[in-house]
């Protein structure tokens, strides 16, 4: 006995995403016992869609199983081809943005966050790329076992709302860093032509950083640098109070030249440091003991 399933490509328009799609079917089905001799494939690029004969028999065994195996395609399919797809309309609507560089950039953030790893037991997001596969190739076969027409994008509109909704999600989230990152950039270049227009009060400064927020700040004789009274400036609201104090001191006095020791060059201050003072900063790896 053979049952006709049909596979509707929502972009029917687009032959090469079709073409696709019908590969990973074949090749998927390739891998099954006397696939070749079995399974029958029709692909209408007219009206997208993709229609295949499956041998299933008498066994449910052998139906569940080729159900498995194309929902594990389609859930592929989806997350290659759909995904970013799904994604760059809603940074575009909600950005008003052509630029496809950013765009790209965005996306690929927003997949990070989708394919991060485990988090919540029922959630889309933070499950890890197999996770999230496997739970919509789980999809997929279920209503392939029922049904022997299956509309993509309907599928996707109507019986993925959670999966939909979670991509939204992961998409703000990019959003909402990309604009934190911009105001971060924007305060870090005022903070810098600050310098530059300031007058020094010192000709070199030594930044000694133990780590963490031990901080000890010298002249260039290396005695301590006088303490004067500032607020720490809101440079990045989840620092220390002690490293932005460090900041506010250094913009203070404006040294000429800064020789910072630290055993953590990767760190946020010391990255913020060198952020601002530019060619006035020299980084060395060793702390000296004073």
């Amino acid at each position: 006995m053979k049952k006709k399933m049909e596979f509707v490509v929502a972009n029917a328009n687009d032959p090469p995403s079709l073409e696709k799609l019908a590969g990973m079917l074949t090749r998927a089905i390739e891998g099954a016992e006397n696939a070749v001799d079995c399974v029958q494939w029709e692909l209408s690029q007219e009206d997208g869609v993709i229609r295949c004969q499956f041998p299933f028999g008498p066994e449910p065994l052998a139906k569940k199983g080729y159900c498995d195996r194309v929902g594990r395609v389609l859930a592929e399919y989806l997350l290659t081809e759909q995904e970013p797809s799904l994604l760059r309309g809603l940074f575009r609507k909600r950005l008003d943005s052509k630029d496809e560089v950013e765009l790209d950039a965005l996306i690929g953030e927003a997949v990070s966050l989708l394919d991060g790893e485990p988090e919540m037991e029922d959630n889309w997001t933070g499950r890890g790329r197999e996770r999230r596969l496997q739970k919509l190739a789980g999809r997929f076969s279920h209503y392939l076992g029922d049904h022997e027409r299956l509309h993509l994008d309907g599928f996707l509109r109507f019986r993925l709302r959670d999966y939909r909704a979670e991509v939204r999600e992961a998409a703000e989230a990019a959003i909402e860093e990309r604009l934190m990152e911009r105001q971060y950039q924007e305060f870090m270049s005022v903070l810098k032509s600050m310098v530059e227009w300031q007058e020094s009060r010192a000709q070199t400064v030594h930044v000694l950083h133990s780590g963490g927020d031990a901080f000890r700040l010298l002249d260039e004789e290396m005695r301590p640098l006088e303490k004067e009274e500032a607020e720490p400036p809101q440079w990045r609201a989840e620092q220390e109070e002690e490293e932005s104090l460090v900041v506010s001191r250094l913009l203070a006095v404006a040294p000429r030249q800064l020789v910072i020791h630290t055993p953590e060059p990767d760190s946020q201050v010391i990255r913020t440091i060198i952020g601002i003072f530019g060619d006035r900063a020299e980084l060395y790896p060793d702390v000296p003991a004073h």
